[in-house]
């Protein structure tokens, strides 16, 4: 059953200069997410996350929070984020640092500092100077400064940026540890297609300031499961997929890819097998696939227009 809903934008839309750079973009974000929000470079997934916050007016639309229209300061408490690079200073300790940005939000007690730390594995490495402190330490560190109002919405823009393969590693398993054990819902925003493949149950993409789709990640691929086919004559084999209402695309010398309608889910390896027998094909190779995220992406994004959206139910 779904959850409540914590983020709802209606319609919302930012232009500068006449340029629009979220256009019409509406997403539902449900307690208990962890939530991606996926797009090129550019697509407009950090102006959306601004205006998420109150950092950035919409042109038009709205955003609700837990319900509430977005200008209740009531709802902000509730929400720690980190949507640009954090700014810390070197010659402070993480500790410090965390104390200096709790201050500007009304304080927190040193208890609940060490909380914090703990939380994102920093309380042995507190009292060094931040700037001896890994690229990963400090989006750690920033999370924990996040975490000090004990939030039930977190928003992370690209988190994993510029981190290497260890650092991503802990980040994912941090973000999936904040949700199933804290109990707080995450907004990931990320144009990496394997972190939210791996870490988010529901999504959204995003390209050329509009949303194209939004869903339910493990829904989004199984709904596109294909048959993997290497077979002789290649020609009498595309022929039996056309009988079967299906694509059958080639993929590598010798090797279709057989989906009905381009979707996928409907045509079996065995009906396939059957089909090819009975056709005379021979057949050296078959099995049922999902497509990579990456494939699924690419496909909705290429060509992708304001206003095309797919939306799935979650």
């Amino acid at each position: 059953m779904p959850g409540p809903v914590v983020i709802a934008t209606y319609e919302l839309c930012k232009r500068y200069r006449g340029r629009t750079v979220v256009d019409r973009v509406s997403i539902t974000v449900e307690r208990g997410d962890v939530y991606g929000f996926l797009g090129p470079n550019g697509a407009g997934k950090s102006t959306t996350l601004r205006m998420l916050l109150g950092l950035v007016r919409p042109t038009a639309g709205r955003v609700e929070l837990f319900g509430r229209p977005l200008g209740d300061r009531r709802v902000l408490a509730r929400v720690g984020a980190i949507v640009e690079a954090p700014s810390l200073y070197g010659y402070l300790s993480g500790r410090d640092n965390l104390r200096m940005l709790s201050d500007l939000s009304g304080g927190a007690p040193a208890a609940r500092l060490d909380e914090a730390l703990d939380r994102v594995d920093l309380r042995d490495r507190a009292d060094d100077p931040v700037r001896i402190y890994s690229h990963g330490m400090k989006q750690r560190l920033a999370i924990a400064a996040a975490l000090l109002p004990r939030p039930e919405l977190i928003i992370l823009d690209e988190p994993t940026n510029g981190l290497d393969p260890m650092g991503i590693r802990d980040m994912r398993a941090l973000v999936r540890s904040l949700a199933a054990d804290d109990g707080i819902t995450v907004l990931l925003s990320s144009h990496l297609l394997a972190e939210v493949e791996q870490v988010c149950n529901r999504a959204a993409i995003i390209a050329r300031g509009a949303r194209v789709w939004e869903g339910e990640v493990a829904g989004l691929l199984a709904g596109r499961r294909r048959v993997r086919l290497r077979a002789r004559p290649l020609e009498a084999a595309r022929g039996v997929a056309r009988e079967l209402g299906a694509e059958a695309r080639e993929v590598e010398a010798g090797v279709l890819h057989v989906a009905r309608d381009g979707t996928g889910g409907e045509i079996t390896p065995a009906t396939l097998v059957a089909r090819l027998v009975a056709a005379g094909v021979e057949v050296d190779e078959i099995a049922e696939e999902a497509p990579t995220l990456e494939e699924v992406f690419m496909s909705l994004v290429a060509g992708a227009e304001p206003g095309a959206d797919r939306t799935e139910a979650a």
